[in-house]
C-alpha cells in the first residue's frame, strides 16, 4: 500500500542511498512479495495483454531471471505475500466507467488501424490483478525450492516480525517505502542485478530530515493516503503535501489532533476560502476521524503469524479489546496456516469476512447479455457452493448475508446480488469413504503421478466400485486419509460431484462419462487438457460454447460469406482459446486481435477463477472437518497441484481462426486439395515476425495441431453427451457441422 507523495519527497531530499549488492551476500532477505511481483510484472509487461487476456507470456522468464539474480548474489530470499484485506465499513466501489471508456477507445483505434492510440488507451485502463497471479508464482517458487509464505494480512507487518524475531529468521527487508510506517531501522526498496547495486532508506535519516517523531511520521503517512485510505481532504490538493503535513503535525503535535480540529471546530472556517470550507465538509462526510483512528490502530497492532503458528497482533499487550473493528473478525489459526502455505487464496475468505464481493468489468467490458446472465446465474451458484463449504466448518457467526455487487448496476451499490449458501451441496458430498481400490496402485497402473479428473472418474466408473465409496447413513466416520494421493483423489471426487460430473450414488453422470469417453478415445493427449475439458463441458452445459454469436458481436462483416464456415470457425476457435498457446517468454504477442474471442475469454476467465476458488474452499472444508491425517501430510503439493491454475489468452483461438479463414479463402472455387502449407505461411506472414518469434519453438504449426487435438477431445465428449440425450439436438448438430467442415482443412 504505497504512501502517496512519499517516494517523490525521499528522492528530492536524497534520502535513498545506493550501495553495492555484494554487501548483502550470505544474508536471508525477507521480500514483500507484492512489491516484488509488481516489479516483475512490469518487466514482463505486454502492450497487447489487455487485448488478448490471460497472463503475461514472459512472467515465468522474468521470475526466473530474478531468482537467478538472487542466487548469483548469494542472497537467500524469503517471499512474503499479503493475505486477507483489512476490514472496511463501506461497500466496495465497483464502477469502472473510466476504464470501460478507455477500452472502447482502444478497440475503436484497433479497428481504425491506429495501434499506438490503442496501446496508449490500454496502458491506462488495465492493471494486472496480483491475487490472480500469486498461485502461479508460488508454483514457480516451489519448483526452484525458494521459500515463501502468505501473511495473515499485510506482508509488511509480517516482515517486521520476522526481522525482529530473536531467531533472526531474516536479516534485512526488501519492500516499498511504506514499510517505514513500522518500527524498522532501514528498508531496501530496489535491487538492480544489472548494476549490482541496491537502494536503501534509513529511517533515522528520514525522521531527522522531517523533524518528526516515529509516531508523527506514522500519522503523516496515514494522512497522505494510499491503498489504506484516502488523503486527508484539506491537504488533498496540496502539491507540496509532505511539507504542509509536516508543519501541521509540528503545530498540532499529533495527527489525531490535526484531523479532530477540522471535524470539531467549524467556526474556524468563518470567512475562509470556499476550498477550505469544502474540505471541512469532506472530513465530516467521510468520517475521516474514525478512518484515521482505525488505520493507526491497524498499523500499531497488525496481526502476524508467529513462528509457533499462532496469529496475534503486534504489540499485543497494548492492543485494544475491539481489534475486530479495524482488522476484521478472527478466523481459526488453522485457516491462517493454510493461507500461509498458499493452499487457499484470500478471495472467498475476504467476501466471507466483510459480507461483500465485487465483480468488475472484464477486458471486453462485459457488454453481452450472455456474460451478465452468466454472472448473475451460474457463477452465483458456484460462489454459493464455495461459501457454503467454508461456512460449514466455521463459527455460526459467519452464516450471515453475503452480497455481490456488479459494476453494471451503477455506483450507488443499491443493487445487491445476495448469495444464498448452497447447504444441500455440502451435505450431498459428506458420504465419501475410501473404496475398494488402492489409489496408489491405480495411479501406478495408469502411469501417472498426480490424480486428475479422468483418473478419478475411472475409479467409480464401475457401479460396484462406486458403491464401495458410499458411506452408509448412520455409519461411523471413516478414518482420516493418510496419503497425499488419497486426499487429492477425494478432493477431485467431491469437486466433480459438486459440479454434477458425479451422481449422489458416486457413479459418473452423463457429463462425467463424457470425460471418460473422451479420455479413452484420445489417451495420449487428454491428460494435457483435463482442466480445459472440464471448463468446456461446463460451458456446453449452459450453452455458452456454441457456434452462435453472442448478443453483441464486434465483427461488423464476416470474413467468409459461407455461413456454415463462419459458424464452424467461431465454434472451433472458441474451443481452441480454452487452452494456452505456448510462448518462449522473450518477446510478446503483437499480432491480430479479436474482441469477439476476448468476450468468450472473459466468460472462460470468470468461470475458471470461480472454479479455482471452489476447489480451494473444498480442500479447506476437508481439512477443517478432519477428513485428512494432517500431521502426516505435506501441504505444499496440495497448494501447487490444484486444478484451474491457468487462465489462457485468446492467442491460440486467434491462430486457429486465422488459419481456417485463410485456407478457406484460398480454397474458395478451387476444386483441388487445399494447400495447407501455403495457408500456414500466409498466417505466419500476417501475424508478423515479432509474434512468430514469441511463440514456442516450432512456430505456428505445432500450436495449431494442439488446438485441433483439443477439438478432437472435446468433440468426443460432446458425442458422448449427445448419446446420453443431455444436450439439445441443435447444439449437437453445431458441433457435428463444425467437425465436418474442418475435417479436410485442419493441419
Amino acid at each position: 500500500m504505497p504512501v502517496q507523495h512519499l517516494d517523490i519527497y525521499l528522492n528530492q531530499k536524497n534520502l535513498i542511498s545506493v550501495q553495492p549488492l555484494s554487501t548483502l551476500s550470505g544474508i536471508r532477505l525477507g521480500i514483500d512479495g507484492n512489491v516484488w511481483l509488481k516489479k516483475v510484472t512490469q518487466a514482463a509487461s505486454e502492450q497487447y495483454l489487455a487485448g488478448i487476456g490471460g497472463i503475461p507470456s514472459g512472467l515465468r522468464k522474468a521470475i526466473e531471471k530474478e531468482l537467478d539474480g538472487f542466487k548469483a548474489a548469494s542472497i537467500h530470499p524469503l517471499f512474503v505475500f499479503s493475505g486477507l484485506a483489512l476490514i472496511r465499513k463501506e461497500k466496495p466501489y465497483v464502477s469502472g466507467d473510466a476504464m470501460i471508456s478507455k477500452r472502447n477507445t482502444a478497440w475503436d483505434a484497433v479497428n481504425s488501424g491506429k495501434m499506438q492510440l490503442a496501446l496508449s488507451s490500454w496502458s491506462t485502463s488495465y492493471v494486472i490483478h496480483q491475487p490472480d497471479l500469486i498461485h502461479l508464482v508460488i508454483r514457480i517458487l516451489k519448483e526452484h525450492n525458494v521459500d515463501y509464505i502468505r501473511a495473515p494480512y499485510g506482508a509488511g507487518a509480517q516482515l517486521v516480525y520476522l526481522e525482529c524475531n530473536p531467531k533472526q529468521i531474516i536479516h534485512a527487508i526488501y519492500a516499498g517505502s511504506e514499510l517505514l510506517m513500522f518500527d524498522v531501522d532501514r528498508v531496501i526498496t530496489s535491487i538492480d542485478f544489472g548494476k549490482q547495486t541496491f537502494s536503501v532508506i534509513t529511517k533515522k535519516n528520514v525522521l531527522q530530515d522531517f523533524m518528526l517523531s516515529d509516531d508523527q511520521f506514522l500519522d503523516l503517512c496515514i494522512l497522505a493516503g494510499g491503498d489504506h485510505g484516502q488523503t486527508f481532504p484539506p491537504l488533498a490538493s496540496e502539491s507540496a503535501f509532505i511539507y504542509k503535513g509536516i508543519l501541521e503535525l509540528q503545530q498540532h503535535r499529533t495527527g489525531f489532533n490535526f484531523v479532530k480540529a477540522y471535524a470539531d471546530a467549524p467556526q474556524i472556517f468563518k470567512q475562509k476560502p470556499f476550498a477550505i470550507v469544502a474540505s471541512y465538509f469532506q472530513v465530516v462526510k467521510s468520517n475521516y476521524v474514525d478512518m484515521f483512528c482505525r488505520m493507526r490502530c491497524a498499523m500499531k497492532h497488525h496481526p502476524i503469524l508467529t513462528d509457533e503458528g499462532h496469529v496475534e497482533p503486534m504489540n499485543a499487550q497494548q492492543a485494544p479489546t475491539d481489534i475486530h473493528e479495524f482488522i476484521g473478525y478472527r478466523l481459526p489459526d488453522e485457516v491462517y496456516y493454510y493461507l500461509s502455505r498458499g493452499l487457499i487464496s484470500d478471495a472467498t475468505l475476504n467476501i466471507l469476512l466483510c459480507g461483500y464481493g465485487a465483480e468488475f468489468s472484464p477486458l471486453c467490458n462485459g457488454e453481452t447479455k450472455e456474460y451478465r446472465s452468466f454472472l448473475s446465474g451460474d457463477i452465483m451458484k458456484i460462489k454459493a457452493q464455495a461459501l457454503a463449504l467454508m461456512k460449514s466448518q466455521l463459527h455460526p457467526f459467519y452464516d450471515r448475508k453475503i452480497s455481490i455487487l456488479h459494476w453494471y448496476d451503477g455506483t450507488s451499490g443499491t443493487v445487491e446480488h445476495v448469495v444464498k449458501a448452497d447447504v444441500t451441496s455440502v451435505e450431498a458430498i459428506s458420504n465419501w469413504k475410501s473404496g475398494k481400490q488402492s489409489v496408489e496402485k491405480e495411479l501406478k497402473k495408469a502411469g501417472i503421478v498426480i490424480p486428475n479428473f479422468s483418473f478419478t472418474l475411472g475409479l467409480v466408473a464401475n457401479p460396484g466400485e462406486a458403491s464401495s465409496s458410499v458411506l452408509a447413513k448412520g455409519a461411523d466416520k471413516p478414518a482420516p486419509l493418510s496419503t497425499l494421493a488419497e486426499v487429492q483423489t477425494r478432493h477431485l471426487s467431491k469437486l466433480l460431484q459438486l459440479r454434477s460430473f458425479i451422481e449422489a450414488s458416486h457413479v459418473p453422470s452423463s457429463y462425467g462419462k463424457a470425460i471418460i469417453d473422451a479420455s479413452r478415445a484420445h489417451p495420449t493427449v487428454s491428460g494435457e487438457y483435463q482442466d480445459a475439458l472440464f471448463v468446456a463441458l461446463e460451458l456446453v452445459r449452459v450453452e455458452l460454447l456454441t457456434s452462435k454469436p453472442y448478443s453483441l458481436s464486434y465483427t461488423k462483416k464476416p470474413v467468409l460469406e459461407d455461413e456454415t464456415a463462419t459458424k464452424a470457425i467461431r465454434l472451433v476457435s472458441r474451443a481452441a482459446s480454452l487452452i494456452s498457446a505456448r510462448f518462449r517468454g522473450v518477446k510478446s504477442w503483437a499480432g491480430p486481435l479479436n474482441r469477439d474471442l476476448l468476450a468468450f475469454n472473459s466468460v472462460n476467465k470468470v468461470l475458471t477463477r470461480n472454479l479455482r476458488h471452489l476447489s480451494e474452499s473444498l480442500i479447506l472444508e476437508m481439512l477443517l472437518a478432519n477428513e485428512c491425517q494432517k500431521d502426516a501430510l505435506d501441504f505444499t503439493p496440495l497448494a501447487t497441484q490444484q486444478p484451474f491454475a491457468f487462465e489462457p489468452s485468446t492467442v491460440l483461438g486467434i491462430l486457429v481462426k486465422e488459419y481456417l479463414e485463410t485456407i478457406a479463402l484460398n480454397s474458395s472455387g478451387n476444386s483441388s486439395a487445399p494447400n495447407k502449407e501455403q495457408a500456414l505461411q500466409q498466417v505466419e506472414e500476417h501475424i508478423g515476425v515479432t509474434s512468430l518469434s514469441s511463440i514456442a519453438e516450432g512456430g505456428v504449426k505445432p500450436e495449431l495441431q494442439r488446438g485441433f487435438a483439443f477439438w478432437d477431445v472435446l468433440f468426443e465428449a460432446v458425442k458422448s453427451l449427445s448419446a446420453s440425450n443431455v444436450i439439445s439436438k441443435e447444439l449437437t448438430q453445431e458441433f457435428q457441422d463444425a467437425n465436418n467442415w474442418i475435417k479436410s482443412l485442419r493441419i
